[in-house]
């Protein structure tokens, strides 16, 4: 004959203190039948779920794969942007190399003459400290770095890397107070965040001329000169005319 309850005997250590409940069969039956249901509910959730969570993170991969696409995408528009200005910049102001004003580039540049020794950039356009390397390769997580960032106090002069004439001396979204110097042999060097230029369009600048003063201006943190060295249209790392500044590299790539 079946119970119609069932009692439950809970004794502790001490003997003397004992608890005790029971519960009719029919409970019984009942909580069994819910713990039953619960467990079907929780395999029934895993079963439903488990294949959306995998199909959640396949979407999310893609996700990432395209923003990373896109990222890659935005930073060719970008360079190809800059690099159209800089052609423009070019075409517009650099009149010393035109073989259709030779007339004119022989009264423009009487006193620019291409050495071969003063022209090539020698000289280190400050003294501070490497704080961003050059990148000319994009990832995800940081864009192109055509040429190398330099910590200097605000209002530090900036001198020009070699003899040349400017051909370019005004205001970039980037770069803010920027002057570009073409130095013959297909050189070119870059000089921007300054806080003023000292030269105008066409002025003729000697190594170690102070071109302008250091700044901020532009998409900057913090007051540096931004240097690049350019030539033929392929950009150069400035380092390999100016090691010395590995020697105050204080950069991410340096020290992470």
């Amino acid at each position: 004959m079946k119970p119609n309850r069932y009692t439950v005997h809970i004794v502790s250590d001490n003997v003397d203190t004992q608890k005790r409940f029971s519960i009719s069969r029919a409970w019984m039956q009942t909580l069994i039948f819910l713990v039953i249901i619960i467990i079907l509910i929780i395999v029934s959730s895993l079963w439903y779920f488990i294949p959306k969570i995998a199909d959640f993170r396949e979407k999310e991969k893609q996700f990432e794969e395209m923003v990373f696409e896109r990222t890659q995408v935005m930073e060719l528009y970008r360079d190809l942007n800059r690099l159209g200005q800089m052609e423009e910049i070019l075409r517009s102001n650099l009149s010393i190399v035109s073989t259709e004003d030779k007339s004119s580039v022989v009264d423009k540049s009487e006193s620019f003459t291409i050495s071969y020794i003063e022209n090539i950039p020698s000289q280190a356009p400050v003294d501070g400290f490497l704080t961003q390397r050059m990148l000319d390769e994009s990832h995800f997580w940081q864009k192109n770095h055509y040429g190398i960032d330099i910590a200097v106090i605000e209002g530090e002069p900036i001198l020009a890397a070699a003899s040349g004439r400017i051909i370019f001396s005004g205001w970039t979204y980037d770069l803010g107070n920027l002057i570009i110097i073409y130095h013959g042999d297909d050189y070119f060097t870059h000089y921007g965040h300054n806080q003023l230029n000292l030269f105008k369009n066409h002025g003729i600048v000697k190594r170690g001329d102070v071109i302008a003063l250091a700044g901020s201006t532009g998409i900057s943190s913090g007051p540096h000169l931004h240097f690049e060295i350019w030539k033929s249209g392929n950009v150069i790392d400035p380092l390999v005319f100016f090691p010395e500044y590995k020697k105050r590299d204080i950069s991410v790539e340096e020290n992470g």
